[in-house]
């Protein structure tokens, strides 16, 4: 028979506690006991209720009365104000760590990823910008959608947020690696931490070819697919979005509006 006062709901416990495995861990290491002995103790902590369960309501806390029985009583704004700033705290620590393994660590070749650090609820990034793809390639990866002036001179800032996690990251080069990549093309336009060049036809991730058309009365460019009889125009930035990112053609001519090399 369970005498327990408050027991925690048959639901509740078939759902699993994902915090037993580490208390598990925990009990082990601390007191040295075996699997069997470990894993009771870490079940009877949960069947009380002391055991931390982030599935459990968020708005309840088991509080202890003056004569040793549990009772659920909502938690105070203090409480739910602290767990939600554990619960950015470990998001951000996620994605700093998420960000690592995708990008194969810090320093590894080929991605200018330098260091992943946390600040708070921040993640900050710092990368190398070797070419002005890798900046606008970054933008896309961590959600930048607010770019400020480099401080020091020699490098992006930029701003946003990924899976709900606010990101902020220093381009080391971007500037002058963008400068060469401007002086280079004949007809050079930002968009999107990248630069294209209009005199070059366009192929997007699927392989269809775009040639620019047109500056639409905003400034934005507007360009047509090769293969589209009809001769739409989309805007450069439809395009990008939709099936970016684009890379120049640079071995074959552009083709004017009336179907000849331009």
């Amino acid at each position: 028979m369970n005498t327990q006062a408050n027991p925690i709901p048959t639901a509740e416990r078939e759902r699993g506690n994902r915090t037993i495995p580490r208390a598990i861990a925990t009990i082990r290491e601390v007191t040295g006991t075996d699997d069997r002995t470990a894993t009771m103790l870490a079940t009877a902590l949960n069947e009380a209720g002391i055991l931390a369960d982030s599935s459990r309501n968020s708005l309840i806390v088991l509080r202890r009365s003056s004569s040793g029985q549990w009772t659920d009583e909502p938690r105070t704004d203090l409480e739910t104000q602290a767990l939600a700033w554990d619960a950015a705290l470990g998001r951000a620590a996620r994605l700093a760590e998420q960000i690592r393994t995708e990008q194969g660590g810090e320093r590894a070749a080929g991605t200018g990823l330098l260091s992943v650090r946390t600040e708070r609820e921040r993640v900050l990034v710092s990368v190398q910008v070797t070419d002005i793809t890798q900046w606008a390639g970054w933008c896309r990866y961590l959600g930048i959608t607010q770019e400020e002036p480099g401080s020091p001179a020699h490098a992006y800032i930029g701003a946003g947020h990924r899976d709900g996690v606010a990101v902020s990251v220093v381009a080391y080069d971007a500037p002058a690696t963008e400068a060469r990549t401007v002086a280079a093309a004949t007809m050079p336009y930002r968009y999107g931490g990248a630069v294209y060049d209009l005199a070059l036809p366009l192929r997007d991730t699927e392989g269809a070819v775009w040639d620019y058309r047109q500056i639409r009365t905003d400034g934005m460019p507007l360009l047509s697919r090769r293969d589209d009889p009809t001769g739409a125009r989309c805007s450069l930035g439809h395009v990008v979005q939709y099936a970016g990112p684009l890379t120049a053609v640079r071995d074959e001519a552009p083709v004017s509006a009336a179907g000849g090399a331009a």
